[in-house]
């Protein structure tokens, strides 16, 4: 990392402005942007002063190191939590602001330290002699770090950050804040759709709450059917019976429990026989399947999912949907015993 980034990074780590940095250092603001975009270099003799304002030393920014080891974190995290347990909230909160200010490079150890000290804040408490003004420094710092791994290059700590973020504005009811956090989840993220189903019940609108966690149940239940669908054929490949017969109990389970109708639950029935080459079986539930796609959106008539909107399935459909299965089954070789002379 050059010179400018190692500025930028510990700049921001401190919550100063470039306007607040140049004016200490006695500097122009466009300067300090020259020197952390690489433009320029500041001059040798304001080493000492740029180390001074961003409460480090001159080595430290020679010789900075961006990142730690997982394993690294994790010893100075544990380190911060027993300086919680043994030393005051004030002095456990010294130690994890230079830990942050020698590795502020590193978005694990910053996100990881704020969200110990944000917990720690929340059960421990400030204590009577400290007052508001500090519990506020205290808590601009802890959201400065969070907005600091907001910047990080690996999407799993910009969405634990975030995460950390809409807990806090939430918690302090700045809603509007907490709204914005949720640009950070990926569309799919389970978590987005709690927080947003939180949100709309604190507006009030209880039909959109119900909505977005009912949308996370249908979600729920397709990747659980994936994963479940997934486990059988590699249990299936490796000769496993008994184990793809549990997983086949647990998909028709998984269908009554999420009320997806009959034709998921035949679906998963169906590949026992299957596997076991038992004709007449298989012949039953293949009959079962294909009369039971007329109910394939039977989800549409659960009180689970009462406040979603599906589409119909149309009688043209269910018939194209019929005569596809049947060819599907005449095509494919797995089911080619089923059609064999006896």
């Amino acid at each position: 990392m050059r010179i400018g980034e190692v500025i930028r990074t510990y700049r921001k780590s401190r919550n100063l402005t470039q306007e607040e940095m140049a004016r200490r250092l006695g500097v122009t603001a466009p300067a300090v942007n020259k020197w952390e975009n690489n433009v320029s270099l500041p001059d040798i003799t304001l080493l000492a002063p740029i180390a001074r304002v961003l409460e480090t030393t001159p080595d430290t920014l020679l010789s900075f190191r961006e990142e730690l080891t997982q394993e690294e974190v994790r010893a100075i995290v544990l380190e911060a939590e027993g300086k919680f347990q043994k030393s005051s909230f004030e002095e456990a909160f010294d130690f994890c602001r230079k830990k942050i200010c020698q590795y502020p490079g590193c978005s694990r150890l910053v996100l990881h330290l704020a969200m110990t000290l944000d917990g720690w804040r929340i059960l421990k408490g400030i204590s009577d002699s400290e007052t508001m003004k500090e519990i506020k420094e205290y808590d601009q710092e802890i959201l400065g770090w969070y907005k600091q791994a907001l910047e990080s290059e690996d999407s799993e700590i910009r969405e634990r950050a975030a995460d950390a973020l809409f807990g806090y504005y939430y918690r302090n009811e700045d809603y509007e804040k907490a709204e914005a956090c949720l640009n950070y989840f990926s569309r799919l993220d389970p978590v987005k759709k709690i927080h947003k189903a939180q949100l709309c019940e604190i507006k009030g609108d209880r039909n959109g709450a119900f909505k977005e966690y009912e949308e996370l149940l249908f979600q729920v239940n397709n990747v659980a059917e994936m994963a479940l669908g997934g486990i059988f054929m590699l249990a299936e490949k490796d000769g496993d019976f008994q184990k793809a017969r549990m997983i086949t109990e647990k998909m028709t389970g998984l269908a009554e429990l999420f009320e997806s109708g009959e034709y998921h639950k035949i679906s998963a029935q169906l590949q026992i026989p299957l596997m076991e080459k038992d004709r007449e079986k298989v012949r039953e539930y293949m009959k079962k399947l294909t009369d039971a796609v007329e109910e394939m959106d039977a989800y549409r008539h659960s009180e689970l999912y009462e406040h979603m909107e599906f589409k119909e399935l149309s009688p043209e459909f269910v018939e194209q949907m019929k005569t596809t299965l049947s060819e599907s089954f005449r095509k494919d070789p797995v089911y080619g015993f089923v059609f064999e002379e006896e």
